[in-house]
């Protein structure tokens, strides 16, 4: 008996604490918050599209009506594989960071966004080693580059609102 109670509650439990998912299509948005298209309340959880082949493309996490992030997966991989991942500042449609990853290499780029909307700094990896790195103010390149150049030695370059200074 005490089993069985057990299951019960962990199967009540489970279903309160696990995050809805729908299809894009069972969600709208009306003055920048989304609803969910059966009860018309805010909506959290994740909204998805999936192919009629059941590959899963693209998904947005909310929360109370609030876009959160968004995944978009590559097409034609067996296991759904992320291509790009963009979490956004809460209550707004600015990006805070976005994350590329590559397909052929392991390769990761993460592209950091303040408040406004504007590039604050571009960190590229290939096997985890850092061969990209660019700060900017204002959109534009501001601080060192740092670089790896064909033969794999590096190069730092200095700018100043977006202008370059000289090779550091």
């Amino acid at each position: 008996m005490r089993k069985i109670l057990l299951i019960i509650l962990i199967l009540t439990f489970g279903n309160t604490f696990s995050q809805k998912t729908v299809d894009l299509r069972d969600i709208y948005t009306e003055e920048g918050l989304t609803y969910s298209s059966n009860d018309n309340k805010l909506f959290s959880g994740k909204a998805q599209h999936i192919r009629k082949n059941g590959h899963l493309v693209y998904e947005e996490y909310f929360e109370d009506g609030k876009l959160t992030k968004t995944i978009t997966y590559y097409n034609g991989t067996d296991e759904p594989t992320p291509s790009t991942i963009t979490e956004y500042y809460i209550g707004t449609d600015n990006k805070k960071t976005t994350t590329n990853y590559g397909l052929k290499k392991p390769t990761v780029e993460f592209v950091h966004y303040d408040q406004n909307g504007n590039r604050t700094l571009i960190e590229r990896f290939e096997d985890e080693n850092l061969i990209y790195r660019c700060e900017f103010q204002n959109n534009r390149k501001h601080g060192i580059e740092f670089c790896l150049d064909n033969n794999g030695e590096e190069l730092r370059i200095e700018y100043e609102n977006g202008k370059k200074v000289k090779k550091a």
